[in-house]
């Protein structure tokens, strides 16, 4: 860049810019002398201001939370874990230390474990239990979050820092991975975490499920049909309602974790290091994050530098440095005055990028030891089969009665001539004495009336004689 003094008014003004310092310049000069001073101000300002953008970025972007071995457990939780329905559970599940009457897990089947094992209050679960609690104090812990307001829903976010007292979600949060998959959201919510039915979480642009992480100070609700993303730590309970559906891992401290009909998929989520303990954290330059850092592009001021002036105006090469090309002046001649050079403004050399330091690889984790497996249950004693009941004897025919023999006609008896007189003997017969008299016992007798058997015979003899004198009639009449 050249900047050319060839329209100066006069010679006198050029003289006036080397003449002693008590006679004050034309105003002319000084203009002319001081316009190169916000040029360079200006370019200093915007390599300056460039930087602190580029500073700031990097700055904003925050690292992944620690999980240690809790970071392979889809479901953990403090007091018990409850599911109900056909759910499936991609990664371990685990209680610790359980509190109230066990059983501690339930529900399993009907909800199946597609992948992983279950730890139910065994050293592996209170390891885990133990690294989520430090995960959960991290992501407490870091300062500077970005309000969100309590409604998430129809929002677009960019990796980084967020928080409100609570968090609510009614239709679709959107996270933006800007093109890279190592981006991390934290979300930190002082009390409750909310999310209607049907609601979701989608993510764009490389976002990865193993980099968003909820810290909920108190309970997580998800409402029916949700579909989730992202590692959920609760210091209370979390409760996946029907249908609800998680990327991610459900972790409760304290509480229990509730199931129903859920899926809970973590696949593709290998545990993650702390940064300095193994894992990887992006560089801050131009380069590949994590890789050792590849060197930034060079700045914008391009070229080689440009080879001085010759007096006789000729502009130079823009430099290579960075920052602004050289600035040469040309001075014409002046009468009476020798020969003045070029005055030459060297480049502002730009600011190298500096190679990232490669991270120190990290120690490996150690493997978990392997659980004791379970002795298998002895099998009961077949029951002794029962002895079958002896079929009863039939009973005995009765035999037929036998035929009543018909009785004998009873003998007419034979009529007893009178009686001889007697005695009279109590509780004996009373004995009949002649003439119809009957002997009392007391010595009297009573004596029979006989009246009545005379009208008797008077009377058949009547009959007979009636009927004789008919029968003679009727022969008179039929002669």
């Amino acid at each position: 860049m050249t900047t050319s003094l060839t329209h100066i008014p006069s010679s006198r003004s050029v003289r006036n810019m080397y003449a002693p310092q008590h006679r004050p310049a034309s105003p002319t000069s000084r203009r002319k002398g001081t316009a190169l001073i916000p040029l360079v101000g200006t370019v200093a300002l915007a390599t300056s201001a460039l930087m602190l953008v580029n500073a700031s970025a990097a700055g904003a972007q925050p690292t992944t939370v620690p999980l240690g071995t809790a970071a392979s457990y889809a479901v953990l939780a403090g007091s018990k874990i409850t599911n109900t329905g056909p759910s499936k559970i991609s990664g371990n599940v685990g209680v610790s230390p359980g509190v109230g009457v066990a059983p501690f897990i339930t529900g399993f089947p009907p909800g199946e474990l597609t992948s992983g094992v279950i730890n139910d209050r065994n050293s592996v679960a209170a390891q885990a239990k133990a690294d989520l609690s430090t995960g959960y104090d991290n992501a407490a812990g870091r300062p500077g979050a970005t309000s969100t307001g309590v409604q998430l829903g129809g929002q677009t976010l960019l990796a980084g820092l967020y928080g409100s007292g609570t968090l609510d979600l009614t239709g679709t949060l959107t996270l933006d991975g800007g093109g890279k998959s190592d981006g991390v959201f934290i979300f930190q919510a002082a009390s409750t975490l909310v999310t209607a039915s049907s609601s979701r979480v989608s993510l764009i642009n490389g976002a990865s499920p193993c980099n968003v992480f909820w810290q909920i100070g108190s309970s997580a609700t998800l409402g029916t049909d949700t579909d989730f993303v992202g590692t959920i730590m609760a210091r209370a309970s979390i409760t996946a309602t029907t249908g609800a559906d998680v990327q991610g891992r459900l972790l409760a401290l304290d509480g229990a974790v509730t199931l129903d009909s859920n899926t809970i998929n973590t696949a593709g989520c290998a545990p993650i290091e702390t940064p300095g303990d193994g894992g990887e954290t992006p560089g801050d330059g131009g380069g590949t994050p994590g890789d050792g850092g590849t060197p930034g592009t060079p700045g914008d001021g391009g070229g080689t530098p440009g080879t001085p002036g010759d007096g006789g105006g000729t502009p130079g090469t823009p430099g290579d440095g960075g920052g602004t090309p050289p600035i040469v002046i040309e001075v014409p001649p002046i009468p009476g005055l020798p020969p003045i050079p070029p005055i030459t403004i060297p480049p502002i050399p730009g600011i190298p990028n500096v190679p990232e330091q490669p991270n120190t690889p990290g120690v490996p984790e150690q493997p978990n030891n392997p659980g004791v497996p379970e002795q298998p249950n002895t099998p009961n004693t077949p029951n002794t089969p029962n002895t079958p009941n002896t079929p009863n004897t039939p009973n005995t025919p009765n035999t037929p009665n036998t035929p009543y023999t018909p009785n004998q006609p009873n003998q007419p008896t034979t009529p007893g001539g009178p009686g001889q007189p007697g005695t009279y003997n109590p509780g004996g017969q009373i004995t009949q004495i002649p003439n119809g008299g009957v002997d009392t016992g007391d010595g009297s007798t009573v004596t029979q009336s006989t009246n009545s058997s005379a009208v008797t015979m008077w009377s058949l003899l009547a009959l007979l004689t009636v009927g004789a004198v008919s029968i003679t009639m009727m022969t008179r009449r039929r002669r």
